[in-house]
């Protein structure tokens, strides 16, 4: 999928609405629809725009495209500390991701739309992750070692 129609997609299922959308960054409903529309080559989507797209459209769909162009992983950090109940998260979105690896594998069915889904899946079992070593630090308990270079 191109990083336009990443941007499209995310806008047109936005929970507010695309009208909504483009009044939260300042355009023109129809201008911002033609600078999304991939085919269209007289109005192009500036880099400036996509940081105020994801953040009004509440999403960062965009940034998991570029990340895994790019052959790495976009996990978004928790603003705040956590609460011990991300570990019940955690291990849930882990399980989930080895549900539908173990489905897809099972039924020797692994199919572009499959590995899809395992990716979304390992992205939210990543970030669930995160949020439970961020809950850590939430409850005094600091690391003596950064695992992150």
């Amino acid at each position: 999928m191109k990083l336009t129609d990443s941007v499209r997609k995310m806008v047109l299922d936005s929970d507010i609405g695309a009208r909504a959308v483009a009044a939260r960054v300042n355009k023109k409903h129809h201008v911002l629809l033609n600078e999304l529309n991939s085919e269209n080559t007289s109005h192009k989507l500036g880099a400036e725009l996509l940081i105020p797209l994801m953040k009004a459209c509440g999403s960062d769909a965009p940034v998991h495209l570029l990340a895994a162009e790019m052959g790495g992983l976009f996990i978004k950090l928790p603003a705040e500390n956590c609460s011990n109940t991300t570990l019940v998260k955690a291990v849930k979105e882990f399980g989930e991701l080895i549900s539908v690896y173990g489905g897809a594998i099972e039924k020797d069915e692994l199919t572009d739309e499959v590995k899809l889904q395992i990716r979304k899946e390992g992205q939210e079992a990543m970030t669930a992750i995160q949020e439970l070593l961020c809950g850590l630090d939430a409850n005094g308990h600091s690391p003596k070692h950064s695992f992150v270079e």
